[in-house]
């Protein structure tokens, strides 16, 4: 009788990495569907993976990002040797992230040849990073030829649903349409704040407009600037699983590359998805094509794939209009 596999999988420490890795683990439960997956994850990312229902078993990492903490990775990799996976994926590209499944005595180590971890790593894949799409370099992992996308698809519970939008008071005889105006990364993913302001006024009051995010310093800005009662900012107020559901019931998404555009994707939102520093071919917003757009001018300087601009003029998304998103934008919401 054939055992059944025990995968252990390093998540991706962002909140959109993590969701695009979820199309690499549904391929993975595809293949094998008796086997157990399991995931080591930052806390942030928990509850995000708690929606994930092709997941067994969750393991929090808790270490600030970019630092090392070899005490308690060995701790954590003294607890899953027990658990004697036969498999782990190395998700992320650091040196440091490979050291559990290593020390856990996983006969069999996937990754990407990054960060001189070639004896961490014993089946290892040659890494070249804007070469393909996010997804598909998850994907090559498992079978190096399989190169369509599958979504990510988040476990949405009515019920929690109807509480949130109780808590927020979201009208849902009005469209309700969410700005996501953060981007973690840096300030050169971000839509200048000036033209969220423009394209929220330009609603009328038969629309609900919701800003979501955490940067909470733009919240002075929507406050003093908004030209209608029914302009209101849930920035730095809501945690990440209200955001979640909050997202599931828009009717319209308009959101920076971001973490909260791929969540917004994996809830089966229609997306504006807004691009400058970044590429749409590398981290696209997972979705039918009826289900959004992109919008990206493809200057001769971007994608540079900078935290800022190194120009420090920001073009690639200043020269994206309120007017263009808002007309654009009238194409979903009628």
């Amino acid at each position: 009788m054939k055992e059944n596999k025990k995968f252990l999988i390093i998540m991706p420490a962002w909140v959109g990495d993590t969701l695009m890795a979820q199309s690499f683990i549904i391929k993975l439960r595809l293949d094998n569907p008796d086997s157990i997956i399991d995931v080591v994850v930052k806390p942030e990312i928990l509850e995000l993976v708690n929606l994930m229902p092709q997941v067994n078993n969750k393991y929090v990492l808790d270490i600030q990002h970019g630092k090392l903490d070899f005490i308690k990775r060995l701790r954590l990799a003294k607890k899953l040797k027990n658990n004697k996976y036969t498999t782990s994926f190395i998700l992320q590209n650091s040196f440091k992230s490979s050291i559990i499944p290593w020390f856990a005595d996983i006969p069999e180590r996937v990754g990407y040849l990054t960060e001189f971890r070639n004896f961490l790593i014993n089946k290892g894949f040659k890494y070249t990073k804007f070469e393909r799409p996010m997804v598909e370099r998850y994907l090559n992992l498992i079978d190096q030829k399989y190169h369509i996308s599958i979504r990510p698809k988040l476990k949405i519970l009515n019920d929690i649903k109807q509480n949130i939008i109780q808590k927020y008071n979201i009208n849902i005889d009005k469209k309700n349409i969410m700005l996501c105006p953060d981007a973690e990364f840096g300030n050169a993913k971000k839509w200048p704040l000036s033209h969220w302001l423009d394209l929220a006024n330009s609603f009328d009051t038969d629309h609900n407009i919701f800003f979501l995010g955490k940067d909470t310093s733009i919240n002075n800005d929507i406050e003093h600037q908004k030209k209608s009662k029914n302009i209101k900012s849930l920035i730095g107020n809501t945690s990440m699983i209200e955001v979640i559901y909050l997202l599931s019931s828009a009717d319209l998404v308009i959101s920076n590359d971001s973490g909260l555009m791929h969540i917004a994707g994996a809830v089966d939102c229609k997306i504006i998805a807004l691009y400058g520093s970044s590429s749409p071919f590398y981290t696209p917003p997972l979705i039918s094509n009826d289900k959004g757009e992109v919008i990206y001018k493809n200057l001769d300087c971007s994608p540079c794939h900078q935290r800022t601009c190194p120009l420090k003029h920001l073009n690639c998304l200043r020269e994206i209009s309120a007017k263009e998103v808002f007309d654009i934008s009238l194409n979903y919401i009628i």
